[in-house]
């Protein structure tokens, strides 16, 4: 039996934990358990001024990796890979939240920057859906960032952009349910940051042309996913998730229901896990404003991400060195 490896990610929303072996090529990686906890980081977390991650938000997120340490005992890791993404990259008490991680876990975090984010979630998601087609964009949209990685027919390219599910709920919508108004204010803001992925056209080039194919990662694309094609959230997992497939109507649809009903009225849609019903549709709108700029119809699914993609990485270097 070969060791067990643990990769760690600390987002904006969620603490999640992938338990895997390392495998020959190509496979590279056999997940053998995953795990996520909602630790609510971003709450309350004001990105235009102090950019302090509130003590209940740490205590949350070390209980999390607290119960994490016991899955590396029970399954007798070799070794932990944790990183940090989301607002903890520009959190003004960054080191004080580090160390009472390191302190109460023993756990060592590195946080890593976006492009480093979009490469990783790259690695996760090619190696679990096999991609032989190109030119391809995957996006990972997150609690507090949406990762971009262009490859294909170039040399990869990667863009990260500060719109997420988490903050942009906080910022942007306020009534429950959201009215017209908002709506309208938020897809125009996500608009205006999107407008950025243009400048991969700078050299002459198309940055999805009509036979791009566009996979999207992240609990919002999973949500929906699980919710469109009749999973529920126990249910979730890579088998049942990867290679999905997305109709951008389907998913405007979705989100026309969605924005009629209040948070206690989603808590009813199947398929929807409770944590993430109050960021849902800001999440919802990203992909579909996502679809519109990268002129796609439809995007594929892979739940396999961040997380996949760090020990591949980690593989890899042990293989070069």
């Amino acid at each position: 039996m070969g060791k067990n490896f643990a990769s760690i990610d600390i987002g904006t929303h969620t603490a999640r934990v992938l338990i895997g072996q390392k495998l020959g090529p190509p496979g590279l990686l056999r997940p053998i358990f995953r795990e996520r906890t909602y630790i609510r980081l971003g709450e309350g977390f004001d990105h235009s001024g102090r950019k302090t991650i509130h003590s209940h938000a740490i205590t949350r997120t070390v209980k999390a990796l607290q119960d994490f340490s016991r899955y590396m005992k029970d399954f007798n890791v070799h070794k932990v890979l944790a990183v940090a993404t989301g607002v903890v990259r520009e959190a003004s008490n960054r080191e004080l939240f580090l160390g009472s991680i390191r302190q109460n876990t023993g756990f060592e975090v590195r946080p890593i920057g976006g492009d480093e984010e979009a490469l990783l979630t790259g690695k996760g998601v090619l190696n679990a859906l096999g991609v032989q087609k190109d030119p391809f964009v995957i996006f990972d949209l997150g609690g507090g960032s949406t990762e971009f990685l262009f490859g294909g027919r170039h040399a990869p390219e990667v863009r990260s952009i500060p719109i997420g599910a988490v903050t942009l709920t906080q910022e942007h919508l306020e009534s429950d349910p959201p009215d017209e108004k908002e709506l309208s204010f938020l897809s125009g803001y996500i608009d205006k940051s999107l407008k950025g992925l243009h400048l991969l056209s700078s050299q002459g080039r198309d940055n999805c042309p009509a036979d791009c194919l566009l996979i999207g990662t992240g609990g919002t694309v999973t949500t929906l996913a699980a919710m469109l094609h009749g999973i529920l959230p126990q249910e979730i997992g890579p088998e049942r998730i990867n290679g999905l497939i997305l109709e951008g109507s389907d998913i405007g649809a979705l989100f026309d229901k969605m924005s009629k009903l209040s948070v206690e009225e989603r808590l009813r849609l199947p398929g929807l896990d409770p944590g993430r019903a109050g960021v849902i549709l800001a999440g919802a709108l990203v992909v579909l404003r996502v679809l519109y700029f990268l002129r796609s119809s439809q995007m594929v699914v892979s739940l396999s991400d961040l997380l996949e993609g760090i020990l591949i990485n980690y593989f890899e270097g042990e293989e070069h060195e």
